[in-house]
């Protein structure tokens, strides 16, 4: 969940305000942190007062009016699907649903769930980076983790669709224990960025202060072996052979070809994510970024930079499935609006940017697992269960 520190947001009547000190679910649960928000929901460092030793400190993600009506209708399922996660017997990497609940705010009801309590997220790692790119051997590490989540999330038929590097965060690794937390908390205390009046009330405007964890972009292979990532924030999930319940999903540089066309949806669309992940850690720039041109939309370019990256043409047994096949592509189908494309492929796009350490060896195997994630057709592309044994990934937590 992405931090904003805008008091507008802050305090949108759709958002729960809450106060610090405060408490949910008839006094249960004591907020003692603004940890970070998102476009449906904000996020809040929790103390539960009937929580076993190790689990006292929680995460309670509160959601908006809109998206708990969205749940109530059936268009939002984050809750089903996490209930459904947490009655497996073992999961790895994903969220743990520990409680749910309704809080009723100022102008309606907001949806509630805690959760475990994780630190900051992949992006702002890579960012750390002064070439905005992370080591090859930590970057095997976090996709192997990512990999390994979304197998068990297919094997259940959730497709999670927002796959990004915002979504996957660290565990609570540097303060694992209640005390530890405690000591951290009386150290750092909370940060505010003034108040603002909401129907007479006043309302303090409070800092988010995500939990840090001790790793960094140039953490020694040795270390990075202890990472733990989770992939979180399954608010725009969707259940695989069913209907969707949105038109379109995931990040605009990380939709595959199938949501741009509003062609078949499925698991593929969250391999399709992997693949442009991996390439942004390895080389600290989007696979895509597409632009809008004079003569052309940016869905146009994004769908040449496809064919231009990958070498594919798009088979017509996918675009006769596709409902905007006609809005891109002429009879022959190639491009409508960019008829010339320029090809490159994936090592020549890795070598240029001469990161130090990315070597030869290590650009072959990762160009051929972002290659196997980014088939057009979605039904030759790899399954997380086949990412899983593949060559790029067989070396990750081996330093």
């Amino acid at each position: 969940m992405a931090a904003s520190t805008s008091p507008l947001r802050a305090f949108d009547p759709d958002y729960y305000p809450a106060r610090l000190n405060a408490t949910l679910h008839s006094g249960r649960y004591t907020i003692l942190r603004k940890l970070g928000e998102g476009v449906s929901s904000s996020s809040w460092l929790v103390r539960d007062k009937q929580g076993d030793l190790g689990y006292q400190y929680l995460a309670a993600k509160i959601l908006t009016i809109d998206a708990t009506e969205r749940h109530e209708t059936g268009q939002c399922r984050e809750l089903e699907f996490l209930k459904e996660i947490a009655s497996r017997d073992e999961t790895q990497y994903l969220p743990l649903l520990r409680d749910s609940f309704i809080e009723q705010g100022p102008k309606g009801k907001h949806l509630c769930l805690v959760q475990d309590l994780y630190s900051t997220s992949v992006s702002a790692l890579r960012r750390s980076s002064p070439y905005k790119a992370l080591p090859a051997y930590m970057v095997r590490n976090i996709v192997s983790m990512l990999v390994e989540a979304l197998a068990q999330l297919h094997e259940m038929r959730i497709v999670h669709t927002d796959v990004k590097l915002d979504n996957l965060l660290f565990g609570n690794s540097l303060y694992p224990s209640d005390d530890a937390l405690s000591h951290y908390l009386q150290a750092t205390p909370p940060e505010f960025e003034g108040e603002v009046d909401l129907d007479g009330q006043k309302y303090p405007i409070v800092k988010p202060q995500p939990i840090p964890h001790v790793y960094k972009w140039n953490t020694s292979a040795f270390e990075a072996e202890t990472m733990i990532i989770y992939l979180v924030d399954l608010g725009n999930a969707q259940r695989a052979g069913e209907q969707p319940t949105a038109d379109c999903f995931g990040a605009p540089a990380l939709r595959a070809p199938e949501t741009i066309l509003a062609s078949d949806f499925g698991p593929g669309v969250d391999i399709w994510a992997v693949g442009c992940l991996t390439f942004e850690l390895l080389v600290g720039r989007w696979l895509f970024h597409p632009e809008e041109g004079e003569e052309w939309t940016e869905e146009d370019d994004h769908l040449a930079k496809m064919m231009e990256l990958t070498g594919q043409h798009f088979p017509n047994s996918m675009l006769q499935r596709a409902q905007r096949r006609d809005e891109f592509f002429d009879d022959s189908g190639n491009l409508r609006r960019i008829p010339e494309l320029i090809y490159v492929s994936l090592e020549s796009a890795m070598e240029n940017y001469k990161l130090p350490g990315l070597t030869e060896d290590e650009i072959k195997k990762a160009a051929d697992f972002i290659r196997a994630c980014l088939r057009f057709d979605y039904k030759e592309r790899a399954t997380a269960e086949e990412l899983k044994r593949h060559a790029f990934l067989t070396d990750a937590f081996q330093c």
